[in-house]
């Protein structure tokens, strides 16, 4: 069975072909294309006008990938923080779905935290400990604490990168008062994450989707990103969040792994994963490539296989 998974997150869209067999999947195609679905949308409440353009343009560029892929059976989408907390996020749900006969599911934060740990378990990463799991998106941030077969704690927080950005509006390049003004009011909103990892003692962090897939390319320009996961070493990290905080956008395009689609929201991604390092005394980390969507396929396939029982 090919499937095609969707996830409209706030600044990209991500596309997943699979083929679900009885015993494993196989991921045909992985592919990312910006929308910035939620640019302006946090402080209106409402997706703008110009975003929804840009993300229909964005859609059907998916649409013709899939049709060329052929012998797609089904297509589900999932949106997430942008589409959720928009007035307008369902009504505009129904004109995918009208346009391109694409079914999207508005999920829930904790849905969406459910998916991330089901991705992650399926990145090859063996740990016997609990760990914290952390996705860092355009719009929100989904914390979770887990081992390999049970959740203990997940959150999903209102503080994506692209939420922050239209809070804040740093300077270019940051300056140490808002760096300041940030963090403080990081440690605030992120206190029930700081008691749960007080109460469950994680010592390993596994860090997805786009700031951290960005921080992988950028310690490891190299890295073919081949493997699914790839420990990050911290104390490279620390080096590598100083550069950022000092550089500008013009300085940041320049480094060898930045991302084009992700150069604007970098310095407060690092100053978040910094804060959460520290504050939860992390002493290793890894970058996972799978997520939300390759959650989705572990659990679609898992589904499948239990009605040919």
């Amino acid at each position: 069975m090919k499937v095609a998974i969707l996830d409209l997150g706030t600044n990209v869209f991500n596309l997943l072909i699979t083929e679900i067999e009885q015993e494993s999947c196989k991921i045909i195609k992985v592919v990312k294309m910006p929308s910035f679905i939620g640019t302006g949308g946090f402080r209106a409440g409402r997706l703008g006008e110009d975003a929804m353009s840009e993300s229909l343009k964005a859609l059907q560029k998916i649409k013709d990938i899939i049709d060329s892929e052929g012998g797609v059976t089904l297509v589900k989408g999932f949106a997430t923080s942008a589409f959720r907390d928009a007035k307008n996020g369902s009504e505009f749900a129904m004109t995918i779905r009208d346009q391109f006969g694409f079914d999207v599911e508005i999920i829930s934060g904790e849905r969406e935290a459910e998916l991330i740990c089901k991705g992650i378990r399926e990145s090859l990463l063996i740990w016997d400990e609990k760990v914290l799991m952390c996705d860092i998106g355009g719009g929100s941030n989904e914390l979770i604490i887990a081992d390999r077969e049970r959740i203990f704690w997940k959150r999903s927080f209102n503080l994506g990168m692209l939420r922050l950005r239209e809070q804040f509006l740093p300077g270019d390049p940051i300056k140490e008062q808002e760096i300041d003004e940030i963090v403080n009011y990081l440690e605030q909103e992120l206190q029930p994450l700081f008691d749960a990892c007080r109460e469950h003692s994680p010592g390993l962090m596994i860090g997805s989707s786009g700031s951290f897939d960005t921080l992988r390319e950028l310690l490891y320009a190299d890295d073919d990103g081949s493997l699914p996961a790839k420990e990050l070493d911290i104390a490279r990290l620390e080096d590598l969040h100083r550069r950022l905080v000092l550089s500008t956008r013009e300085e940041r395009l320049k480094m060898p792994g930045m991302s084009p689609i992700r150069v604007d929201y970098m310095v407060l991604g690092s100053i978040f994963v910094q804060l959460v390092l520290k504050s939860c005394k992390i002493k290793e980390l890894y970058q996972s490539s799978y997520s939300l969507k390759e959650g989705y396929m572990a659990e679609l396939a898992a589904q499948l296989r239990n009605q040919k029982k």
